[in-house]
């Protein structure tokens, strides 16, 4: 598993608000199967020597974003989801500050073949935002009318260097022949064969992990509909332990806890993962932490 890499960036921009911004990929698989999850995890850092207001989500124009292609030169943004008129999130990035965020872009991948991936982010420097009373960070309004409110935030367009996956077909005869059930007409699936194939792998999970246990494809579809299921990580864990995933399994798992308000009972340091993903975990627990301490303190008075 790759980790921190060197950084560039393009001057789309002006020099000095480019300046203040890095991102760096800093973890991802080397080498996936076929239909994997392939998470991507990125770190933007302030470099300047200013507090800068950043998009905190990709649901709208300004965004942090990934970009796929077969090479360095046919890069193309992965566009899950594209609203300009939806308010996005923000976080204030102090000096020498990092925020991580993280992507899983395995749905959209091709089944086999070596990809180029690089990460991003971008702003005009007008977000769309809804306070909420209580940010931690100033905002100034630049415009309102009944339904909008833009404040400013920081401009620019940045990327990181790309990196490289490869994405190769199963050579075990257990993954071969599970991958043949999933696309045999006996699979109690019958949609999502072509376009969206791991649709068909997590709706048929669990029958995969009951007749193929130690197959990749039903850790795979396992893995893609844990959240309706939270229990199937630790299921995971103990069936494949040494599986690819296993990082972020472990990962997914430490994450739902904190989310949940268990943070406490789960030692992120001891966790054995990629210290990019330890740091993450501390940057969600901290934000969980700070955002049930707005919600129990009382309204200020008037």
């Amino acid at each position: 598993m790759k980790r921190a890499l060197v950084l560039t960036f393009l001057l789309f921009a002006s020099p000095v608000a480019q300046a203040d911004v890095l991102v760096r990929v800093v973890d991802y698989p080397d080498q996936v199967l076929s239909y994997s999850p392939v998470f991507i995890t990125v770190v933007v850092e302030n470099g300047g020597r200013e507090p800068v207001l950043l998009p905190a989500s990709n649901f709208s124009a300004n965004r942090y974003f990934i970009e796929t292609g077969s090479t360095k030169e046919d890069l193309s943004e992965l566009s899950p989801y594209d609203a300009d008129v939806t308010s996005t999130e923000l976080v204030w990035l102090k000096p020498g500050r990092s925020w991580f965020f993280q992507m899983e872009i395995g749905r959209w991948l091709p089944p086999s073949g070596s990809i180029v991936i690089r990460a991003g982010m971008r702003s005009t420097g007008q977000c769309l935002f809804r306070p909420q009373g209580g940010e931690e960070f100033p905002l100034k309004l630049v415009f309102k009318n009944r339904t909008v409110q833009q404040f400013e935030c920081w401009t620019g367009h940045v990327v990181s260097e790309p990196v490289t996956i490869e994405i190769v077909t199963p050579d075990s005869a257990v993954d071969n022949e599970a991958l043949n059930y999933v696309r045999s007409p006996q699979f109690p699936i019958g949609c999502c064969l072509e376009n969206k194939f791991h649709l068909r792998l997590q709706f048929g999970a669990s029958q995969l992990l009951e007749r193929f246990p130690t197959s990749h494809y039903g850790y795979a579809g396992a893995f893609y509909g844990w959240k309706d299921s939270p229990d199937l990580l630790h299921k995971l864990l103990e069936l494949q332990p040494s599986h690819p995933l296993t990082p972020y399994t472990r990962f997914q798992k430490a994450l739902a806890s904190i989310t949940s308000g268990h943070g406490d009972e789960v030692s992120l340091q001891a966790l054995d993962i990629s210290s990019a993903l330890k740091d993450y975990l501390v940057q969600e627990k901290v934000g969980y932490e700070k955002r049930q301490k707005r919600t129990a303190s009382p309204p200020p008075s008037k």
